[in-house]
């Protein structure tokens, strides 16, 4: 961090423009408050994975997982201080005390925030990231990773107003090196760091000439004042006797008029491994995935892929089944690829038995036989399976019911359509219907009386003219089919009557 102390006085005239490094060796001040609408995100693994999203499952997973950080700003936007003097080399670091009893520790996620003031060009930044167990100046360096734009990208921030980038290295749950802090320092803390190995345009060492602020990005702390004085650290680059003091200090121990007035956009996430709850991505079978811990992975019957796994970044493999294709064959595949097939799948882990499917024939509701289906497809089918190797030959199917109605007398009877169709004069009504001659739902063995349809007169089943020769006929006769308003009497009426009848239609 090149600011520079106040060095003295000489006959009242300021000698700072003489100081190299001096905090003010250029035209504007180096802390420089900026307002972004949002932070982007770059995740970054420890194995080359990119994205920009933080790793799921990480953040407030459980109890057993638990993040530190000095600042009380969002990582996600607002005001910040672009401490525009960091120049290569420098390290921003943060130091986190928490109970003995949590150790040990894993260290899931680390984050800091770059950015830039209003640039020219599109900024590169080479960076590491450092952990220590303890301090950093006196502390056990256990980790190291630095950018090279190949595995882990460099910091690519393109031109335009102030951008903020939050960027978060995590190892990668497949990488068997993780990161284990054993308070082997035995100070009950441990500490995060980034160093920028490279800024994208910096003169010289940044002593003289100050890294343009046009040019490059710098580490961000908050806007809201420092929380914690000891807790936050900077390793400042040796400009020499009149710069801020080289190596290692707190901001409580920096001069004043050197020390970042808020606290270090960092972060930690990390995982104790004296919880009793630590959890885990769990693969049921059915590639389900739960967070659960290893007991309950257990007791699901399930696959455990680890403590800290999660299911938001866990794949669960598919399971693969017999399926049972049309031609009697079995071949062991996942459902989808079972059902491109048209084939059956009898189930997760199921096993073909032998080179053949267990088909045979099955009857069917409607009285029909049909060969090669499984039992679990006779049952989809509302069928009854007759067992493996059956045929349809000699199966003899039961036949459906259902209510038989003969015409002349009304009465009704529960037959199959063949036996209904050898009586005279009655209709079989279908398949489950019952003999319901009122209509209330209740079986009482008789049809119910069909609508009577006033205009056909000589019942032939028919509108046509001769119904109303037919109709002058009853009329002439008094007989009751004359009655067509149904008034009890028979006269002229009857005739209006019979016209709208016919009009109506039946």
């Amino acid at each position: 961090m090149v600011r520079a102390a106040l060095v003295g006085l000489v006959r009242g005239v300021c000698l700072c423009s003489a100081v190299a490094g001096s905090a003010m060796a250029g035209p504007e001040p180096r802390p420089i408050p900026v307002t972004v609408p949002e932070v982007r995100t770059l995740s970054v693994t420890s194995l080359g994975n990119v994205s920009d999203t933080m790793p799921g499952g990480f953040v407030g997973r459980d109890e057993c997982q638990l993040v530190s950080t000095h600042t009380d700003e969002l990582f996600t936007g607002g005001t910040y201080i672009a401490q525009a003097g960091f120049v290569e080399g420098e390290i921003m670091a943060a130091q986190y005390t928490i109970p003995a009893s949590n150790f040990p520790i894993r260290i899931d996620l680390l984050e800091a925030v770059f950015g830039t003031v209003g640039t020219s060009v599109a900024t590169t930044t080479e960076w590491s990231v450092l952990v220590w167990d303890g301090p950093p100046d006196t502390g056990i360096l256990v980790a190291s990773y630095s950018s090279d734009g190949v595995i882990l990208p460099h910091i690519e921030i393109p031109p335009g107003p102030a951008q903020a980038v939050d960027l978060g290295f995590s190892i990668d749950p497949g990488d068997p090196n993780q990161i284990f802090i054993n308070n082997d320092s035995g100070t009950n803390t441990f500490t995060i760091g980034f160093r920028i190995d490279k800024h994208n345009a910096q003169s010289g060492n940044g002593c003289t000439t100050p890294p343009s602020q046009n040019l490059n990005a710098f580490p961000f702390t908050d806007a809201t004042g420092v929380a914690s004085q000891t807790g936050n650290w900077i390793n400042a680059f040796d400009c020499g006797p009149f710069g801020c003091p080289a190596g290692w200090s707190t901001f409580q121990s920096f001069p004043a008029l050197c020390t970042p007035s808020g606290d270090w956009m960092l972060r930690a996430t990390w995982t104790s491994f004296t919880c009793d709850t630590i959890t885990g991505a769990c693969c049921d079978g059915m590639a389900t995935c739960f967070d659960l811990t290893a007991a309950e992975c257990a007791t699901l019957g399930g696959t455990y892929m680890g403590d800290g796994t999660n299911c938001t970044t866990t794949q669960c493999p598919i399971p693969e089944g017999a399926c049972c294709l049309s031609n009697g064959n079995c071949l062991s595949l996942t459902q989808a690829d079972c059902d491109i097939l048209a084939g059956t799948w009898q189930g997760a882990n199921s096993q073909c038995n032998g080179s053949l499917c267990p088909i045979g024939a099955a009857c069917l509701p409607d009285g029909t036989c049909v060969e090669g289906v499984t039992e679990l497809e006779a049952n989809a089918l509302g069928g009854t399976f007759l067992g493996v190797g059956t045929t349809c030959q000699g199966a003899n199917c039961p036949q459906p019911t259902g209510a038989c109605c003969i015409t002349t007398t009304l009465n009704c009877l529960i037959l199959s359509e063949d036996d209904c169709n050898l009586i005279p004069d009655a209709v079989w009504l279908g398949a489950g219907t019952i003999c319901d001659g009122d209509g209330d739902g209740l079986p009482d063995g008789t049809c119910m009386q069909p609508p009577v349809c006033l205009p056909d007169v000589n019942a032939d089943g028919n509108l046509t003219p001769a119904d109303f020769t037919a109709w002058i006929s009853a009329y002439n006769a008094q007989d009751p089919a004359a009655d067509q308003n149904q008034d009890g009497l028979i006269n002229g009426s009857d005739f209006t009557a019979w016209i709208a009848n016919y009009n109506a239609g039946c």
